[in-house]
C-alpha cells in the first residue's frame, strides 16, 4: 500500500530524530514531537495534515464550571501521555528494535501511517483540551517524562488497548459531568472524540485477532480512575501541575490472575500499612454499563505487614463480562447505583481487566 506523501515526510523527520536516541528503549527523556505542547503554526499545520483533520474551530462558551475545567485538565493530562506512548511506538518501529521489527514491508508500511495518523489525533486531542483551558484563563497541562512496560510490538498494541478502553470509559463519565454543570455546549466534542477513539480500538483490536466491535455498549468509566491508572505511567515528580488536578488518586490495585472468559477465582494484591479484614473489603466490578458487581473478598496471604494478596470470585458467566472490566476494592458493599458511587467508595484501585 502506497504511504501518502505527508507521511512520507513523517517517516523521515522521524527516522533522523531516532538516530540520535540509542537503540534501546524504552526511555524516559524522549521529548514529545511537534513542539508539543506547543507547536508552531507550521507544526500545526503538519500535524492536522497527518491526522486527516483539523483542530474543532467552532466558537467555545464564555463560561464553564469548575467541574468542567476538571475534565479539560484530565483530558489534556491523558492526552499528552498518549502522544509519548504512540511517538515512541513509533520510533520503535522505525528504527527496527528489537521486538518491534515487521518483516513484510506492506504490513509494516500499513501499521506506520495508522500510528502516524493516530498520534497526530491525540495531538489534535490534546491541543483541544488545553486551548479550551487556555480559552478559559486556565493554565494549561503540561507534558510529564513517562515510562512504558512494554518491550515489543505486540505488547504494546496490548497495552494501548486497554489504555484505550479506559479512554472511552471515561470520556462518558465526561460527558454527564459537562451535562450535569450546564457545560452542555463542550459535550459535542468528547462524543465525537469517543468515535475516534473507538475507532483506533477496533483497529487495535484486529491486530490482537479480535474482532474489532468488542461489546454492544462499552464500559463506563470515572474520571479519578483514569487519573490514577495513568499515574502509573508517569515518573514521580516529572508533572510540572500535575497538583492543579482536583482528582482522587487511588491507591494501587494488582490483578495478579487476569481472569480467562470464564467464572473463576482470580488473586489481587495491594499495599497498606494498616490492616484490615477481608470482611471489611469487597471487590468491586464495573462492566458495560451494568449496576456493578460486589463480590466477596478472601486475604490470602501479607507480606512484611504491607503486601496483601486477597481471593476474590470473578462472575463472568452469569454477567457475559466481556471487554474492559475496571475492579475496584471498596470500603463497602454498596449497593452501588453507578461506577462514580464506586469510586467514591475505592480505596485500591483501578484494576483493569479485560476478556476477549
Amino acid at each position: 500500500m502506497p504511504l501518502n506523501t505527508h507521511i512520507i515526510i513523517l517517516l523521515v523527520s522521524v527516522i533522523s530524530h531516532c538516530l540520535a536516541f540509542p537503540s534501546i528503549w524504552p526511555r524516559a527523556d524522549i521529548p514529545l514531537p511537534d513542539g508539543m505542547p506547543n507547536p508552531s503554526e507550521e507544526q500545526l499545520k503538519k500535524i492536522q495534515l497527518r491526522a486527516h483533520g483539523t483542530l474543532p474551530n467552532t466558537p467555545l462558551p464564555s463560561k464553564i464550571s469548575k467541574d468542567g475545567i476538571t475534565n479539560l485538565q484530565l483530558i489534556a493530562f491523558n492526552e499528552l501521555f498518549e502522544v509519548a506512548f504512540y511517538n515512541e511506538l513509533l520510533l520503535n518501529i522505525t528504527k527496527n528494535v528489537p521486538g518491534y521489527k515487521i518483516p513484510n514491508p506492506k504490513k509494516r508500511d500499513f501499521i506506520v501511517e495508522s500510528l502516524v495518523a493516530i498520534l497526530a489525533q491525540e495531538e489534535l486531542h490534546a491541543l483541544t483540551a488545553n486551548q479550551g483551558l487556555e480559552h478559559f484563563k486556565i493554565e494549561p497541562v503540561q507534558p510529564c517524562r513517562y515510562h512504558f512496560p512494554v518491550s515489543d510490538f505486540d505488547s504494546a498494541i496490548a497495552l494501548a488497548a486497554t489504555f484505550t478502553d479506559l479512554v472511552i470509559a471515561t470520556l462518558q463519565d465526561v460527558i454527564v459531568r459537562f451535562a450535569d454543570n450546564s457545560d452542555v455546549d463542550l459535550t459535542r466534542v468528547i462524543a465525537a472524540t469517543i468515535g475516534n477513539e473507538g475507532e483506533q480500538q477496533g483497529w487495535f483490536r484486529v491486530n490482537q485477532g479480535k474482532i474489532p466491535s468488542e461489546l454492544p455498549t462499552l464500559t463506563t468509566g470515572d474520571l479519578n480512575f483514569a487519573f490514577t491508572a495513568v499515574q502509573a505511567f508517569i515518573i514521580p515528580g516529572s508533572c510540572p501541575n500535575l497538583d492543579d488536578i482536583a482528582l482522587t488518586t487511588f491507591k494501587s490495585l494488582d490483578i495478579l490472575t487476569p481472569p480467562e472468559p470464564k467464572t473463576q477465582f482470580i488473586l489481587v494484591s495491594w499495599e497498606s500499612e494498616y490492616e484490615v479484614k477481608g470482611d471489611k473489603l469487597w471487590p468491586t466490578y464495573v462492566n458495560q454499563l451494568n449496576v456493578p458487581i460486589v463480590e466477596e473478598l478472601k486475604i490470602v496471604s501479607r507480606k512484611d505487614g504491607k503486601k496483601v494478596v486477597a481471593k476474590a470470585l470473578f462472575p463472568y458467566h452469569e454477567n457475559l463480562m466481556n471487554g474492559l472490566t475496571i475492579a475496584a476494592v471498596t470500603e463497602s458493599a454498596g449497593s452501588f447505583a453507578g461506577v462514580n458511587d464506586v469510586a467514591q467508595e475505592t480505596l485500591f484501585g483501578p484494576g483493569l481487566i479485560i476478556v476477549n
